[in-house]
């Protein structure tokens, strides 16, 4: 693990525990909705789709080729390891990585609303939120772990992966 993975995690905290302070009302809740979308579509994505399986399904595949010759035609760049090579246990892997960095941008963001505008007084608003950003920093934590494991082009461990009763249930759909 590399000291740049965890403050990657940090400041995806940071930024999520500042947004309340310095952003409107409602672009802090669109923010926090797009999060929490982004977090559910990658999460079926990685149930439905990817774990338990040995190589991309065709979708996936396609999709990594239209990127990489998107940024050959509009960029000049050629990435030389194409994303359709990957297992699918690595994609998986890049895509619970994306999920903890939004799950931290959005525990931040919640441990500051909640200090902010919980009615249960101050001192129980600012425990919970203190609570809340503990959690956002063990997510930070965990994703320092998965960037870790995709810099080194390793996937993660099923048991890292998916959550066990997640894993149960995947497994019981197949």
């Amino acid at each position: 693990m590399k000291p740049g993975h965890v403050i990657l995690g940090a400041a995806m905290v940071g930024a999520g525990a500042l947004a309340p302070l310095w952003l409107p009302f409602g672009l802090v809740g669109g923010i926090a909705l797009l999060a929490l979308i982004r977090i559910c579509w990658l999460e079926d994505n990685i149930i439905s789709d990817l774990f338990g399986r040995d190589s991309l399904p065709p979708g996936y595949r396609n999709t990594a080729e239209l990127r990489r010759l998107f940024f050959f035609r509009w960029f000049g760049i050629l990435v030389e390891e194409s994303m359709a090579e990957q297992s699918a246990h690595q994609m998986a892997t890049a895509m619970r990585a994306e999920v903890q960095i939004w799950a931290a941008l959005l525990l931040g963001l919640a441990s500051t609303l909640v200090v902010q505008t919980a009615p249960f007084g101050l001192l129980v608003n600012a425990g919970v939120g203190l609570g809340l950003f503990v959690v956002a920093l063990a997510r930070a934590d965990r994703l320092a772990v998965s960037l870790a494991h995709c810099e080194a082009g390793r996937a993660l461990p099923d048991h890292l992966l998916l959550p066990s009763r997640r894993r149960i249930l995947a497994e019981r759909k197949r």
